[in-house]
């Protein structure tokens, strides 16, 4: 399953290079990420990621005496974490720093049988930091806790404390593989490991560290040392100096005498390109920005985006200082967008230098755009007449103010040419009519033709509702481009407008009142007489007129009636139960009478109930 892993990231996709490097920029802000905690107040973790990454940028550390201070009050610490960091910072710095007894017993502790792969991480770091030698068995206490623990932070600590302990440490390089095969492929262009950018580093740095000291070569092929680049590159933007560290540590795994080391081609000059800056500059470095060395850097390729056509193939670029450019102008390119493929060898064969190879750079040929042809005409709506034009020539304007009666139209025709004279389509033509007191503007779209000549018409009669009021307005022509390096906002002539009267009313603004709404309700439906309704109420009273009507005949028998509490209160609540009914048809709403309901239903029932009781107690 590992081979098969292996092999299927190595022959997927096509040819990949690192997305970019450190750059000064870059430097400067983890610069300042570390710098910001080299301060004797900052906690001891922070000191030391600090101190450390500031060496790996080549930088001074600041308040060297007040930090050798602080982790001197740490040596007889009693957690191995913060001895770990404190002896780091002070080996780093240069401090005199040993063990107290509590701190030597913390490291013997942390490193014997039982221990976690980080525990013992933390103690032989600590120990190697005060000059101290670990002891031959933590290798197979190391063994032990990676058995119990395989996750691939304790791997990759695991790796470290391998590195720095004498004897076979091939077992323990064995899980390098382990290791590797757990990366996670992001869009098919990085490789990271699951716990983000401080385990893929730890992992990374660790597994070359072994990797040195057993001399092996690690299970990584080239395309993964790339994606493992691109991922560490994709965090340069860290702000916590923990995380920074893990960045240049992690970066720092693949430059220098690293088995693979990734080249970045990057683009240094503009990503347009025109008659005034002829050259694509480019950049050859490895990750940390370093030079390689002599490389020698080809253009294999280049091709315009919007027709795949090819105007250059296998050009050597010269070499500029540090850089290295090409003529691009010199190609004679149309504008638009190109893609420019890069290879760099160095000048001895070196398998090393990976992703430099069909390394693509984007870029854009931009062109001067002139307005030529320009013709303004004012003609009848009905084209009766061949009403009156005027030639305009750029960048100047219409002399005198052109007047354009409700009746008429106004049309303006131009071409767009690049510096030799060919007619060129622009993305954005456009028109823009303005008004001159309150500045409120429309713009219309002018439209080519197959010829190349664009044209713009108003129908001022037709679009009169578009205008504000009659009155002076301005005609301005707007033309831009992606490719082109001159963008032109050009007033081409004042007008005087005069629009029909319909078109003179004005519209109410946003904060005046609006007309009222007027709502006519529908009108109740007729009433039936009175006397159908005063019939029907006898109707419905009739069952209890007859009850009472046959009770008087027959004579009612209120023998078993028994004057007592629970017998006068169920008999009151239930009559009042019938009472509420009637006030909530008359006037009450439903959740008042339901509040009522509640609490006469409460006496209703313990009195009927207690009733019920009796009557069954006589009757045995």
């Amino acid at each position: 399953m590992k081979t098969f892993l292996l092999l299927s990231l190595a022959i997927m996709g096509q040819a990949l290079s690192p997305s970019s490097h450190i750059t000064a920029a870059d430097r400067n802000r983890l610069k300042a990420v570390f710098s910001q905690s080299c301060d004797a107040s900052a906690d001891i973790a922070s000191i030391h990621y600090s101190v450390l990454g500031l060496q790996l940028l080549g930088e001074p550390v600041p308040n060297k005496d007040k930090l050798c201070a602080a982790v001197a009050k740490l040596s007889d610490d009693s957690s191995v974490e913060n001895l770990y960091a404190a002896s780091g910072t002070a080996a780093a710095l240069g401090c005199s720093f040993s063990l107290g007894p509590k701190a030597k017993e913390a490291v013997k502790t942390n490193s014997g049988d039982g221990s976690t792969s980080a525990s013992i991480f933390f103690a032989v770091k600590t120990l190697k930091s005060t000059g101290g030698k670990p002891d031959k068995a933590i290798a197979k206490f190391l063994a032990s806790a990676i058995k119990k623990d395989d996750s691939l932070l304790s791997l990759g600590l695991a790796f470290h404390v391998a590195s720095l302990l004498d004897g076979d440490m091939n077992p323990i390089f064995d899980r390098v593989e382990d290791a590797i095969v757990q990366a996670d492929e992001v869009d098919g262009k990085m490789l990271q490991f699951e716990g983000g950018l401080s385990v893929t580093s730890i992992i990374l740095t660790g597994a070359a560290k072994l990797a040195s000291k057993v001399k092996k070569p690690l299970p990584l092929n080239g395309e993964q040392a790339v994606k493992f680049s691109n991922y560490l590159l994709s965090r340069k933007s860290v702000q916590q100096p923990k995380g920074a560290l893990h960045l240049l540590e992690g970066i720092e795994s693949f430059s220098g005498d690293a088995q693979f080391t990734p080249v970045s081609i990057s683009l240094v000059s503009s990503v347009a390109v025109d008659a005034s800056s002829p050259n694509v500059i480019v950049s050859v470095t490895d990750l940390k920005g370093a030079s390689p060395g002599d490389m020698k850097v080809s253009l294999d390729s280049a091709t315009r985006t919007q027709d795949d056509a090819v105007i250059a193939t296998k050009k050597v670029l010269s070499k500029s200082g540090s850089n290295y450019q090409v003529d691009l102008m010199g190609l004679k390119p149309a504008p638009g967008f190109y893609e420019l493929v890069l290879s760099a060898a160095p000048a001895k064969s070196n398998p090393k230098f990976v992703g430099n190879t069909d390394v693509k750079l984007a870029v854009k040929v931009l062109f001067e755009q002139s307005v030529q042809n320009v013709e303004l005409k004012v003609l009848d709506s009905d084209q009766s007449t061949a009403g009156h034009s005027q030639s305009v020539t750029y960048p100047a304007k219409v002399a005198s103010k052109v007047k354009v009666h409700h009746k008429e139209k106004i049309q303006l025709t131009f071409n767009v040419e690049d510096s030799t004279g060919a007619k060129l389509l622009v993305h954005q033509a456009f028109v823009k009519i303005a008004h001159s007191k309150s500045a409120a503007e429309i713009v219309y779209v002018a439209e080519a033709d197959n010829s190349k000549l664009y044209k713009f018409e108003l129908d001022l009669g037709a679009d009169a509702a578009e205008f504000k009021a009659s009155g002076d307005y301005s005609l301005t022509l707007i033309l831009g481009d992606a490719v082109v390096s001159n963008p032109i906002s050009w007033l081409v002539a004042d007008l005087e407008l005069s629009l029909p009267e319909s078109g003179q009313k004005e519209e109410p603004g946003i904060y005046q009142p609006k007309p009222e709404i007027t709502h006519l309700f529908r009108e109740p439906e007729a009433r039936p007489p009175q006397i159908v309704s005063t019939v029907f109420t006898l109707l419905s009273l009739s069952p209890l007129l007859l009850l009472l009507g046959l009770w008087a005949k027959l004579g009612a028998n209120l023998g078993n009636f028994s004057p007592s509490l629970s017998c006068l209160g169920f008999h009151l609540g239930l009559g009042a139960i019938f009472v509420l009914y009637l006030m909530f048809w008359l006037e009450l709403n439903m959740f008042e009478t339901v509040r009522y309901l509640v609490l006469i239903s409460i006496v209703t029932f313990l009195c009927g109930n207690s009733l019920l009781a009796n009557i069954a107690k006589k009757n045995k």
